[in-house]
């Protein structure tokens, strides 16, 4: 069974921070949707008419922002498709999408991290996953 993680480790982010921040980044995301959002008693959704969505619906509405973000830093969304099949791998690893961005620098990507507008609008990307996976890759591959 695949671990349901939604967050970094303070490890992870600590070698984030330690890399070039002007260096470009790719992100490459693996996403699992819950069948139904799943908000939490603080947020605003949370028994009402607006949380009763599919977990898919509740990332879209967090697409939606963090598109703006990652625009606005000069970043961009290079690809998002469906997952079709897991080939090779764990047969519970099974994922709902697979996207790329790109970001004209780390520190365009931690800037987004840090935006009151991003952050209020992560409650639908939790609710939203199931699961999540996030691997950087080397930005330059992408400029070229």
């Amino acid at each position: 069974m695949v671990d349901t993680i939604l967050a970094p480790t303070e490890a992870q982010i600590a070698a984030l921070m330690a890399l070039p921040q002007d260096a470009p980044l790719a992100v490459l995301n693996l996403f699992r949707f819950n069948e139904t959002a799943r908000y939490q008693p603080n947020d605003p959704e949370h028994g009402t008419a607006a949380g009763n969505i599919s977990g898919r619906e509740a990332y879209a509405v967090y697409a939606g922002a963090a598109g703006k973000a990652i625009e606005s830093l000069g970043g961009k969304v290079v690809f998002s498709a469906s997952v079709m099949q897991m080939m090779i791998g764990p047969d519970d690893a099974n994922w709902d999408t697979a996207a790329i961005m790109y970001f004209p620098t780390r520190a365009a990507f931690t800037s987004m991290l840090s935006d009151p507008d991003f952050q209020a609008a992560s409650r639908h990307r939790k609710a939203a996953l199931a699961n999540h996976r996030m691997m950087h890759l080397e930005g330059d591959a992408f400029t070229r």
